[in-house]
């Protein structure tokens, strides 16, 4: 679906990552030692919530949560929105993924920033957690520069990889560039930023109109995901697969999950509720595969593997890329390696890159409380599944 000339789909996108921008500066804003992930998770997911429902009053429209906020640190990689029971509390040194997505009327904005949890903010983070989350911030700049008209899918793999290894790092497998369209966060182009000589890169180029999500994930260890300790806690539906279930708990969870859910992810916790019986439904439900589980997964290298990501929304226009979704600054890191200006990476550095003009929002009336950190960041039940053992 071309945007470029239907200024109402654009403003929605816009709108989106207005929201989705506002929710991840106060979301940054949390990551402190003593902080619940889950506390994270759940304030950026009401935020959101709240902040799409202040906007296009006047239409009756679908919109909040594209997919639900998680909160990946140290060598988790994604999809880290943990129960209470499952909870990781934020150390000193932590480095800190939160990654955040919302839609008005199904057009979505997604976004993810990478932030040191730390007493000491003036403090500078020159050892291998620099290099991690310099990579992946250039990298995230790199590929929202090439967005544009004609450019390739391979040839923006190829970058990311050149900056990847320029840092030392690797890019993490399982992470991925997609077109989105409307209610759709993976279109008809989706392709691996890591490159593996058994898989080609799609030969497609990008055109006017198109709408991205860029997910840059470095890691200081060898990048490859594993399953971790930690059990998925988002699913999806699966819209084109059909089952007739046999177990009552399990029809009643699926008729829950299509009372309150459309075509994105949710939150298990939040489709059972305060209905514990409907938990005995979820694993037929997912043999059925009319229920996707998203695994939480981590670096496989043991030892002090940090992993960093950044995320953007870009259209590509035909006068080049705009980002939607505006970058926030990088965290005080100063790592030992440079982008020479007449690099391949400098010149594509160099490229213009439009960032795209976002509405404001209006002031909500009544306030989301923020969480407010323990006194006791010390004991953390989570703090060895979370380094994945």
């Amino acid at each position: 679906m071309s945007i470029q000339n239907n200024s109402g789909d654009t403003a929605k996108y816009r709108t989106a990552a207005a929201i989705v921008g506002q929710a991840l500066t106060q979301a940054t804003a949390l990551v402190v030692p003593g902080m619940s992930a889950a506390a994270i998770c759940t304030y950026t997911d009401k935020l959101l919530e709240t902040l799409c429902a202040s906007v296009f009053r006047k239409e009756t429209t679908e919109r909040g949560v594209a997919f639900p906020t998680t909160v990946s640190a140290n060598r988790i990689i994604q999809n880290y929105s943990p129960t209470p029971e499952d909870d990781y509390i934020l150390r000193e040194g932590d480095v800190v993924k939160i990654d955040a997505s919302a839609h008005i009327d199904g057009y979505i904005a997604s976004a993810a920033h990478t932030a040191v949890a730390t007493n000491s903010p003036s403090d500078i983070v020159t050892d291998r957690r620099a290099d991690a989350i310099a990579a992946a911030y250039y990298a995230s700049e790199v590929a929202a520069h090439m967005i544009r008209p004609g450019q390739s899918a391979r040839n923006l793999v190829k970058a990311l990889g050149l900056v990847a290894s320029g840092f030392g790092c690797t890019v993490a497998a399982e992470t991925f560039t997609c077109q989105i369209d409307r209610f759709v966060m993976s279109g008809k182009t989706a392709f691996a930023n890591r490159f593996d000589p058994d898989i080609l890169v799609p030969d497609v180029t990008f055109e006017a109109g198109e709408v991205y999500t860029i997910d840059c994930t470095m890691s200081t260890g060898s990048g490859v995901a594993r399953e971790s300790a930690h059990a998925p806690t988002v699913y999806q539906r699966d819209v084109h697969h059909q089952y007739s279930l046999k177990l009552r708990s399990s029809r009643g969870l699926f008729s829950e999950v299509c009372r309150r859910y459309s075509v994105f992810p949710f939150l298990m916790r939040n489709a059972i509720g305060t209905n514990n019986a409907l938990k005995a439904g979820v694993g037929e439900c997912v043999r059925s595969q009319l229920l996707v589980p998203f695994t939480v997964t981590a670096d496989k290298e043991p030892g002090d593997t940090f992993v960093a990501q950044f995320k953007a929304t870009v259209m590509c226009h035909h006068t080049g890329p705009i980002r939607l979704t505006h970058a926030l600054p990088m965290p005080n890191v100063r790592s030992s390696t440079d982008i020479p200006h007449e690099s391949e990476i400098g010149q594509i550095l160099a490229l213009d890159c439009e960032q795209a003009a976002l509405p404001e929002l209006p002031r909500l009336k009544n306030q989301v409380p923020a969480p407010i950190p323990s006194q006791h960041p010390n004991h953390n039940a989570a703090a060895t599944s979370m380094d994945i053992s």
